[in-house]
């Protein structure tokens, strides 16, 4: 049995793993903050919808990574627009990256990044953008490894206080 990974651009007939891969990013985050990646019950139907949706948009990018018949990851991402203010008006955002637990360390998540830059690349773009968590150890070495640098902070807090929170920041 052999362990060669073939990244390829998702069918509609991948959805029904991509959706279990969808999992261990959701089972990832609730395990960072409960409460904010807590999902509704019908997530997972409109999570294959928006990943069925961005399978027919030519700005969008959606690949799997497959072994031995299994998809063992896969990453969506495309075309951002950014504030026309600036220059560099669309970047290439990877919006989800997610390779199956027990075969990470690998190299997937790697190849599927990989594949991702050279899309962009031939579609003109500059630069590529990146949202993880601090938080999670795996994705912040990942990330920097991939050459990937911080550069904005996302922060969040609940916006009601519990009373011995308040009492801090008063």
């Amino acid at each position: 049995m052999s362990d060669a990974c073939t990244i390829r651009l998702a069918t509609t007939r991948d959805l029904g793993a991509i959706v279990t891969r969808w999992h261990d990013l959701m089972a990832a985050h609730a395990a960072l903050d409960a409460a904010l990646y807590a999902t509704a019950t019908h997530a997972p139907g409109t999570y294959r919808a928006f990943v069925r949706r961005h399978m027919s948009k030519r700005s969008s990018l959606v690949l799997v990574a497959e072994r031995n018949g299994a998809i063992v990851g896969y990453l969506l991402g495309g075309k951002g627009q950014r504030n026309p203010i600036y220059a560099v008006g669309e970047v290439g955002m990877i919006f989800d990256l997610v390779v199956q637990p027990d075969t990470r360390r690998a190299g997937i998540g790697r190849t599927l990044v990989q594949a991702a830059l050279d899309w962009f690349d031939a579609h003109g773009l500059s630069h590529a953008q990146v949202n993880f968590s601090t938080l999670n150890p795996s994705a912040a070495e990942f990330w920097p490894a991939m050459g990937f640098a911080p550069f904005l902070c996302e922060a969040y807090r609940p916006v009601r206080l519990a009373p011995e929170d308040k009492a801090v920041i008063s």
